[in-house]
């Protein structure tokens, strides 16, 4: 038992904070909004009889602790919540039943959250985590995946919800949306455009140096209520009509402004994939837009975090006379988490065995673990030796 108590005490003088929570009670109901149409609503309480004990380790990341020995229970809680398959409503239910919920709620009445906004934030999360790893790979980057992800984070509708006295909202990008305030008070003026003798407007861009737009296609973008939506008129106006903007301000819109008019105009975007409108130009996705796609990605990722990491303070630690961190919810640990990766040493990989899902830490120079353990290893090598013999067979 002292053997134990000293590595408790050693452990918490090592962590950067503590946090105490209590687990809940979860429960899943199904409603019927219409014969063909179901929804879930997650329903949490607190249980005060069940107090639950996480603290960081810059090595081990979040990790729940045993109130009795000091021992730890779960490493890696981050890695644990990424891990769960979206489809498994009821293994967000055993999650939220072992760690507590996201956020401080009720221990005499139920909580409600439905399953497409508690989708949405764990796949914001799951974007940013994966999104450092992409953009840091020695190896060939994936920037289709980059592309997706990072137009899924910065254009996607704010999320809202209330969780007791709680309200949380998922990030707006600022930089975007201020510009395009600011740039909105700016009249459309073409006396004011500098238009070759070939009626082009010449552009300032930082990833083209200059870019030509033909005037007929601006008046086009401008004044077409059938060709764009009021949001893609107000890229088109900032990008033409502001080009002193704010450094990363002006980036994100010549990069949303190439992305939609040279790659190929798109309804929607979600984290899995960019609803073009018709086949995507993909060779005008240049070296330099990739370029520029991973600095963009770069000021989301930022943006996504720090919005996350609010309830996170520093504090003096009187006991120990170090400084400490003080955590007010289980959302703010777990962004503190992604806050203190360090993508230039190490990468969180997703396994690649397709019937695992789990994330798991590697040195950024692995340039062959694409497997969180052997037995995955081994599954997907016989995977292979099964397609590969069917194939002869045929």
């Amino acid at each position: 038992m002292k053997k134990n108590m000293n590595l408790s005490e050693n452990f918490y003088q090592n962590s950067l904070f503590t946090f105490d929570s209590f687990a809940c009670f979860c429960a899943v109901d199904t409603i019927n909004v219409s014969p063909d149409e179901a929804r879930n609503v997650i329903k949490v309480v607190s249980q005060k009889n069940k107090p639950v004990k996480f603290a960081f380790e810059p090595n081990d990341g979040l990790v729940r602790v045993s109130l009795k020995s000091g021992a730890v229970e779960e490493r890696n809680i981050l890695s644990s919540l990424l891990s769960i398959n979206e489809d498994k409503i009821e293994n967000y239910k055993k999650f939220f039943e072992k760690n507590g919920f996201f956020f401080p709620i009720n221990i005499d009445k139920f909580e409600e959250i439905d399953d497409d906004s508690l989708l949405i934030i764990i796949s914001r999360m799951k974007a940013t985590v994966e999104l450092m790893s992409q953009i840091s790979e020695i190896q060939r980057k994936n920037y289709d995946r980059i592309l997706t992800l990072t137009l899924a984070l910065l254009l996607s509708p704010e999320t809202t919800i209330q969780i007791g006295p709680h309200q949380y909202k998922t990030c707006k990008h600022k930089k975007l949306y201020d510009e395009l305030n600011i740039s909105a008070s700016i009249n459309d003026d073409e006396s004011k455009l500098k238009v070759d003798k070939d009626y082009n407007i010449k552009i300032t861009d930082s990833i083209y140096g200059e870019y030509k737009l033909d005037l007929d296609s601006y008046r086009h973008f401008m004044y077409d209520d059938d060709l764009l939506d009021n949001f893609w008129r107000k890229i088109v106006h900032s990008y033409v009509n502001h080009q002193d903007a704010n450094e990363d301000a002006r980036l994100i819109i010549e990069f949303l402004f190439h992305t939609f008019v040279d790659i190929g105009w798109f309804w929607s975007v979600s984290f899995d994939n960019i609803n073009f409108a018709q086949e995507p130009k993909w060779d005008k996705f240049d070296d330099k837009l990739k370029k520029a796609l991973l600095e963009v990605t770069k000021i989301v990722i930022a943006e996504e975090i720090n919005s996350n990491i609010t309830g996170v303070y520093p504090e003096y630690d009187s006991v120990i006379m170090e400084p400490r961190w003080r955590v007010e919810s289980l959302m703010s640990a777990l962004y503190f988490s992604i806050f203190y990766m360090k993508p230039n040493l190490e990468l969180t990989r997703l396994c690649a065995n397709p019937k695992c899902g789990r994330y798991f830490k590697v040195s950024r120079t692995s340039l062959k673990k694409k497997y969180c353990c052997p037995e995955c290893a081994n599954r997907a090598n016989q995977n292979r030796y099964r397609a590969r013999k069917k194939e002869i067979s045929i």
